[in-house]
């Protein structure tokens, strides 16, 4: 039997959900925040989705040889971890300074915060999550 590993980095993003792993198109478990799990798969070529709810990773396509071992590793997108740890301060400082100074400019920083995860969750949807 060939095996898929599949590591889940640590991270901000989706923390406390757990992402589902789909080879050749069906549900074969799922992967917690920093779990590395093992699949077995038969020889040949197969192709591996991750999901979370209605958002996913691109599909990946490889083979593996008899007694073989594939490692992939799943994760937010590019940046996301950062990205997730800052915006709510930005928010937060933004809206402090518009109600403190009276500037509203300074809530349009908002702006990037809002239009990032908007795109992510609809037209970027099965780029939310990397799996390389």
């Amino acid at each position: 039997m060939a095996t898929v590993i599949v590591n889940r980095k640590t991270e901000v993003l989706n923390l406390a959900r757990n992402y589902g792993i789909y080879i050749d198109g069906k549900k074969v478990g799922t992967v917690a925040n920093g779990e590395t799990k093992e699949f077995n798969v038969s020889p040949g070529n197969h192709t591996v989705l991750a999901k979370i709810d209605w958002c996913s990773s691109p599909v990946v396509s490889f083979e593996v040889e008899a007694e073989g071992v594939k490692s992939l590793t799943v994760g937010g997108f590019k940046h996301g971890n950062w990205f997730m740890s800052f915006a709510p301060l930005i928010i937060i400082l933004a809206s402090i300074v518009n109600v403190k100074y009276g500037n509203r400019y300074l809530v349009l920083l908002s702006i990037p915060v809002f239009l990032l995860l908007t795109y992510y969750l609809t037209l970027g949807r099965k780029k939310y999550l990397t799996l390389t």
